[in-house]
């Protein structure tokens, strides 16, 4: 094993090398996160569409379910 010291040349290139090692991976996180929240968007515009229309009426029943308590507007 050699003991010679590096160069500052060969220390500065040896740091650019760890910063751009490091920025790849910060970018590859955050590229991970935004298709994470991409997809959350998605399924939130999927969920919403895909809701069934409210009922025009909503019958309530009382405990036996015989009796009617009220009549309500499907969008009460």
């Amino acid at each position: 094993m050699s003991d010679a010291v590096p160069s500052r040349l060969e220390l500065l290139q040896f740091a650019r090398r760890v910063v751009i090692q490091q920025a790849r991976a910060s970018l590859e996180q955050l590229d991970r996160w935004i298709a994470a929240e991409e997809r959350r968007e998605a399924e939130r515009r999927l969920g919403g569409e895909s809701q069934p229309t409210p009922p025009e009426w909503l019958v309530e029943h009382g405990l036996n379910r015989r009796n009617v308590v009220a009549m309500h507007a499907g969008d009460c």
